[in-house]
């Protein structure tokens, strides 16, 4: 007995911050797409993204996305305390592969692991062409930071497309609303409201894959291979660098230096494994000014290969 009511009490205190997150956060319905690019590359596309909040009205801000399908995919933010539930659709042409969602880093039930039956024992939890499939994500308190999601089933054996495009960024904002930076060569918590425009560098084999964040203007704009980052001169600016695919890659920004996430190291290098993220906030052109900065991976055959591009700041 006591054994039973152990088990229930421990049950009950897991279950207390997912609870606690789906009624205190938004609820983010979002419907997406796995399509095919004209190269024959997959990509993910954002069909309408909803967000409900806990009083009842509903915010679309699907205008704020491509209207096509983009590598990286589109980037989904949200803040503790939110859930997701997003229903994927089969697009690709041709195609009779599943395709599906799976998530780091946020909590899901099982059934919204994004794997097949063979894998998962259960079912297979991917779109197929016509039969959509929902998947329902919670952003519970300590969740916080930038979380690939990917493919898990097109393709044999089915482990998942990754390498054919499908993957994209989800992004978990504190509940606080702010996080630490190094700014003005001084340690600070700055608030995510500041930040004007947010990079998101995926780095796929010998090549970067971009996708910009401008809230300035509210939108996403896909930036494609080894792109030209722009800011003005004193914004905040967020850097999400992602490994992706089986390569190794040191990351390289001239010009600037960060504050090494969870740490008070100041750096401008760093290495980046399959699946390890790079996330910081610096100061456009901080103590360097305007300029052309250039940002690379540091892997000789990787530069040689063309991996690299730029970081314009104006005035």
């Amino acid at each position: 007995m006591l054994t039973r009511i152990f088990l229930m009490c421990c049950a009950m205190a897991l279950a207390q911050p997912v609870m606690a997150a789906q009624e205190s956060g938004n609820t983010h319905l979002i419907e997406m797409e796995g399509a095919k690019l004209e190269s024959g590359q997959l990509a993910y596309r954002m069909v309408s993204h909803k967000i409900r909040n806990s009083s009842g009205s509903v915010q679309d801000i699907t205008d704020r996305y491509s209207s096509e399908p983009t590598i990286p995919g589109p980037t989904i933010i949200m803040t503790e305390g939110d859930v997701a539930e997003i229903t994927l659709k089969h697009a690709i042409k041709d195609a009779s592969d599943p395709v599906s969602l799976h998530v780091h880093g946020v909590h899901f039930p099982i059934e919204s692991d994004g794997t097949m039956k063979v894998f998962n024992h259960l079912a297979d939890q991917a779109a197929f062409p016509g039969k959509s499939y929902t998947y329902k994500w919670t952003a519970a308190p300590g969740t916080a930071g930038t979380w690939p999601y990917h493919d898990h089933a097109f393709g044999d054996p089915m482990l998942g497309a990754e390498d054919k495009g499908l993957y994209g960024t989800l992004i978990v904002n504190p509940k606080s609303g702010k996080v630490a930076a190094l700014i003005d060569g001084q340690m600070k918590q700055v608030d995510i409201k500041d930040i004007k425009r947010e990079f998101v560098l995926w780095m796929h084999e010998t090549t970067f894959w971009g996708m910009e964040l401008n809230h300035l203007a509210n939108r996403q704009i896909p930036l494609w291979t080894n792109p030209t980052l722009g800011a003005r001169e004193g914004e905040l600016v967020r850097f999400h660098v992602v490994g992706i695919g089986t390569a190794f890659h040191t990351f390289h920004l001239h010009g600037h230096r960060w504050l090494q996430p969870g740490t008070s190291h100041v750096v401008d290098t760093v290495n980046i494994s399959p699946i390890a993220r790079e996330v910081f906030v610096l100061k456009a052109g901080e103590g360097v000014g305007t300029g052309e900065w250039h940002y690379h991976c540091h892997v000789l055959q990787h530069m040689q290969s063309g991996m690299m591009g730029g970081f314009r700041v104006v005035k």
